[in-house]
């Protein structure tokens, strides 16, 4: 037992130097990914966008402040009841810029010809607040044309729902006035994506790392020909071994950065995953070596191993959402397996 703690611990000192370029890019990869997985940024406080103030006096002002509220884009929309402080918070560059919403407005653009019901506020320096006409107007145009369309049909005998239906149609997708055809066929083969890009591209590191490793095995097996068969055997067996298992290692570092501040349940589903690649590993590497005997061979193939992992595998994209009956090519990789385990699907 000593002696195989011995020749896993030197297995182990000539993969580590062997492919130390290798690995210490896949660490500062995972630890790149981990960061961006947690932040979105490389450090410093989350961009909240450009603050932009809304001030009202009625109802109608606040129903419109609530639909900004919820626009996703450049600008955060922040809510004030007293307009000398929002007006404040415009001369002190704390705001873009500010829209007044005074009681009554909205009655008022209801009628024909009306006009200067919104005050805008900013500053000689502003320049965004120009943009931001744009989503308020959409935002104030929707609740406008509700009432407008309502007005405009009264007495028609044309239904009130079914025309606001249909608007909210129009808005949304633009279907109103076209028409759309789907078979049953093509509705069942539309798949989210479902995408985990940042696990996706570890796990296609750690088959990289196993297949350099399985390279490293042939080249032993050339170095120590004249050992007796049966311990050339054992010394290649272990170093397969110990080339996945420091591979999963590595990886489970990497996930273990993404997991930082998910709970212990993410952990868990990670370690379940990472043990279930570890097997899947150990297989697929050592059925490679029943058909390829030379680490050149090997090489000339980890392109294509690589490339297919990250084309076929749901790392980047769901190829069989765009290629009907591709789907099974995802199996032939371990990395889907991978994913499949960690939640990703298959």
């Amino acid at each position: 037992m000593k002696n195989w703690v011995k020749i896993y611990t030197i297995l182990w000192k000539q993969y580590l130097q062997k492919h130390r370029i290798w690995i210490a890019f896949l660490l500062l990869v995972g630890i790149i990914l981990g960061i961006m997985g947690k932040t979105g940024t490389f450090g410093g406080e989350a961009y909240r966008g450009i603050a932009v103030g809304v001030c009202w006096e009625d109802e109608k002002g606040e129903e419109l402040f609530r639909m900004l509220e919820k626009e996703e884009g450049i600008f955060t929309f922040q809510g004030y009841t007293d307009e000398e402080e929002m007006i404040r918070l415009v001369e002190n560059g704390t705001l873009e810029c500010g829209y007044l919403f005074p009681e009554g407005f909205y009655e008022e653009l209801l009628k024909r010809g009306a006009k200067n019901q919104v005050t805008l506020y900013f500053s000689p320096a502003s320049s965004a607040y120009k943009i931001s006409y744009e989503v308020v107007f959409a935002d104030l145009f929707q609740m406008l044309s509700e009432d407008i369309l309502t007005d405009y049909f009264e007495g028609s005998g044309f239904d009130r729902e079914r025309l606001l239906s249909l608007k909210d149609q129009y808005a949304q997708d633009g279907s109103t006035f076209c028409f759309e055809y789907e078979t049953i066929e093509q509705r069942g083969s539309e798949k989210a994506e479902n995408l985990d890009t940042l696990r996706g591209c570890i796990g296609v590191m750690i088959f990289l790392m196993s297949l350099l490793g399985l390279g490293n095995a042939m080249e032993q097996e050339q170095t120590f020909k004249n050992v007796p068969a049966a311990f050339r055997r054992r010394l290649k067996s272990g170093s397969i071994h110990a080339a996945v298992a420091g591979s999963i290692l590595m990886g489970g570092f990497c996930l273990c950065l993404l997991d930082i501040g998910s709970g212990w349940r993410g952990a868990v589903r990670d370690a379940i995953a990472l043990f279930l690649y570890f097997v899947v590993l150990e297989l697929y590497v050592r059925f490679l070596n029943l058909f390829i005997k030379k680490s050149k061979v090997l090489y000339s193939l980890l392109p294509v191993l690589i490339l297919g992992s990250c084309i076929f595998c749901p790392v980047f994209i769901r190829m069989g959402n765009y290629i009907e009956g591709v789907d099974w090519i995802a199996r032939l990789f371990p990395v889907s397996y991978f994913l499949y385990a960690a939640g990703g699907g298959m």
